[in-house]
């Protein structure tokens, strides 16, 4: 999980203090947070999230589904216009944890990167919300 700490220091530098500004589904897995910088016209930044293979950012948009997903639309819902905060590795976990808002009107999208990975989206009590991929 050394890997995933270096993304997720970079990424500290370049995306906390962004808003996101619109959320689409790439394809089942793959999620794309078009994030802007408040008050400077034309700067954007993707990020890429695959649960359990990949997060990065870009500046190349990326084709995406005509129709949003039902997770895609929740996602919208809660965090659409909301500063990004946070983003964190938990302990050594291959676990991250992007806050999005603040105090009461904070959620987090939680990113498993093993197996076929996940992505969970809570309130600020960490209260699940909302999962890509359900278990049994």
């Amino acid at each position: 999980s050394l890997d995933l700490s270096c993304v997720v220091k970079n990424l500290k530098k370049k995306i906390t203090g962004l808003r996101v500004t619109n959320i689409y589904d790439l394809d089942g897995k793959t999620y794309l947070l078009k994030l802007s910088k408040t008050g400077e016209e034309g700067y954007k930044i993707f990020l890429i999230i695959e649960a359990g293979v990949r997060l990065h950012s870009t500046k190349f948009m990326r084709d995406k589904s005509d129709v949003p997903s039902v997770f895609t639309m929740k996602l919208r819902k809660h965090i659409r216009m909301k500063r990004l905060e946070s983003i964190e590795q938990l302990g050594s976990d291959r676990i991250v944890d992007i806050k999005i808002g603040s105090n009461e009107n904070a959620f987090h999208l939680i990113i498993e990167f093993y197996a076929k990975g996940n992505i969970v989206l809570t309130d600020h009590e960490y209260n699940i919300l909302s999962l890509l991929r359900r278990y049994k």
